[in-house]
């Protein structure tokens, strides 16, 4: 055979047995479309594609808008579900599953993304039975911060593997996708160091989309990040502590702090430094997390009111920061711990070798303190009508309740009581409770009848000795907020003092104060039963003091011999 024609056969040939292996290949698919597969596989050939896996979002597109002169508008939809099936059954087929979790880093590439061709297969399965969306459709071949594309990516990997229902991760993918293209266009360097005017931007653009209230989708992003990452990363603007693994004492497990938050700083370097503080006070103090989130906050709108260098601002500059606060006519208390928290932050300063010395005496600022008093007992009427009307509450909140005015606990402990509390000894009943605001554990005698109720409820339930013994959805401790919310509403509802009654937890502790202390218990004894370590604390939960003194006086020269003159007399002598 002449070779001109040998040359012109051998390209037939090879044509041949490509459409053989490609037809093949695509009856390895035993899925429902014999009609749709045959159209693919003809688009296919046309263009010269001989794999399954040459096919692409390109291809993808190119196929969609072929289809639209040749078939009916209805089956648009069919065709490109077909194709996409094909896709995925040649990426399973020569891939293994595997979690993406640790491995999200390497499987990011610069280029667009269609996610139900996801490299990580078993994360785009869930999308199988999903309509087509835009929030599909991820480019991350377009101009923008390595770094951010990365991130957004990590993130998108895990609502893939997390979200185990549909309509959340439709509606993560939604926002995930809008924040993106906000990413782009006002390029992002750094999601979890992102400025705050660009942060107040997206809220913005969020609140004119009646977006939902509540945690955004930038929050959520931050905390995937932060606790996903290998090592913590302290040059976040925002740190979510469940990550830091603190000891249990130094958190309040009915009311957690959740995350301290930097974004607020304006000035980098302020930022930089009031990080390095609260990583000082973390890592190296045992102070409590709600203390250190307060001084955080009095530090942020120090740093924020000064506006420059805190290692550059001088002693007049404070003078007049402290006499800006002294004209906010704020309380004593108050003025002396703002004081106080800047002079934690100059010797901190002072210790890392930023400062010479603190450029100011606290001392000469401090305010003189007295122990005020709060008269803050329930009204008699108001909590008797509540208690004739608490069987209409629900059970945990009848007890949770009964604890509070029964025995003055504060919300917090009443919150993380747990099944082992409660214990007779001799002939009294007792309740043990963990006091997370003085750290330690206090023993008081409490009323029979509230023991006896807890053990019914305690055996009805199957509470454990470790289990908390009001428990949220998710088996932690009741939330104290949580609590207040629902007895105000539930106030509310059965019009406790016509609507009027404002529901305050700690109000009952004052009222169990004053109770002990008009009846005749000594001020020392209200002080350990309350659990206070000093008695002037003691001295403002007692309400009515002086109508004890009054009344003790009175029934004093009530007594034949004890008038004021006799005394005055005896006095003398």
């Amino acid at each position: 055979m002449p070779a001109y024609l040998l040359q012109d056969n051998m390209p037939q040939e090879d044509t041949e047995e490509k459409k053989k292996r490609l037809r093949e290949e695509i009856e390895g698919y035993t899925g429902a479309g014999a009609v749709y597969r045959r159209k693919i596989r003809n688009f296919m050939e046309v263009h010269g594609i001989w794999s399954l896996g040459e096919l692409d979002y390109t291809w993808r597109l190119a196929f969609a808008e072929e289809i639209k002169s040749s078939t009916l508008p209805r089956y648009h939809p069919w065709y490109l579900k077909c194709f996409d099936h094909l896709k995925q059954y040649d990426m399973r087929k020569h891939t293994q599953p595997r979690i993406i979790r640790k491995e999200a880093n390497h499987l990011y590439e610069d280029t667009l993304l269609f996610l139900p061709y996801h490299p990580a297969q078993e994360l785009a399965e869930r999308l199988d039975a999903c309509p087509e969306r835009p929030e599909w459709v991820w480019d991350f071949s377009v101009k923008a911060p390595g770094k951010m594309k990365r991130q957004v990516f990590a993130v998108l990997n895990h609502f893939l593997k997390e979200d185990r229902d549909g309509k959340i991760l439709r509606e993560h993918l939604k926002r995930l996708w809008r924040f993106y293209q906000f990413c782009v266009e006002v390029q992002v360097e750094d999601m979890e160091q992102i400025p705050l005017w660009q942060v107040m931007e997206y809220r913005k653009r969020e609140l004119i989309r009646g977006e939902p209230k509540g945690k955004g989708i930038l929050d959520t992003c931050r905390k995937i990040l932060f606790l996903q990452a290998d090592k913590i990363n302290w040059d976040a603007d925002v740190w979510y502590l469940e990550r830091l693994f603190l000891q249990p004492e130094r958190m309040d497990p009915s009311s957690p702090v959740a995350s301290l938050s930097f974004t607020e700083v304006a000035h980098d370097g302020n930022r930089r430094i009031l990080k390095q503080y609260m990583k000082y006070g973390i890592g190296l103090t045992e102070l409590t997390m709600r203390y250190l989130q307060g001084e955080m906050m009095e530090l942020r709108n120090f740093l924020n009111e000064v506006g420059k260098d805190i290692c550059t601002v001088s002693g007049e500059e404070l003078e007049r920061y402290f006499q800006r606060l002294q004209g906010q006519h704020i309380k004593a208390e108050t003025f002396n711990r703002k004081v106080m928290a800047v002079q934690h932050l100059y010797h901190f300063l002072q210790a890392r070798g930023y400062v010479e010395k603190p450029p100011f005496y606290a001392e000469y600022y401090l305010k003189k303190t007295l122990p005020q008093h709060h008269d803050r007992c329930v009204e008699e009427e108001a909590a008797e009508e509540i208690l004739q009307k608490l069987h209409g509450f629900p059970e945990n909140l009848r007890l949770m309740y009964l604890h509070l005015w029964g025995i003055g606990l504060r919300l917090s402990e009443v919150c993380t009581l747990k099944g082992n509390a409660y214990y007779i000894q001799g002939r009294d009943t007792w309740i043990q409770v963990y006091q997370t605001k003085m750290k330690n554990y206090k023993r008081i005698p409490i009323p029979e009848a509230l023991y006896q109720l807890m053990q019914v409820y305690i055996r009805r339930h199957q509470i454990t000795a470790d289990s908390y013994l009001f428990p949220n959805s998710r088996g932690g401790p009741f939330r104290s907020a949580t609590f207040r919310k629902q007895m105000t509403e539930w106030c509310r509802k059965f019009q406790i003092q016509d609507e009027e009654y404002l529901f305050r937890s700690h109000d009952y502790r004052h009222g169990v104060a004053t109770y002990f202390y008009n009846n005749g218990v000594s001020l020392q004894g209200v002080r350990d039963y309350l659990g206070h370590t000093y008695e002037e604390m003691t001295q403002q939960y007692v309400d009515y003091m002086p109508n004890r003194i009054d009344r003790t006086s009175k029934e004093f020269f009530e007594k034949p011999g004890n008038s004021l003159m006799a005394r005055l007399k005896g006095g003398e002598a």
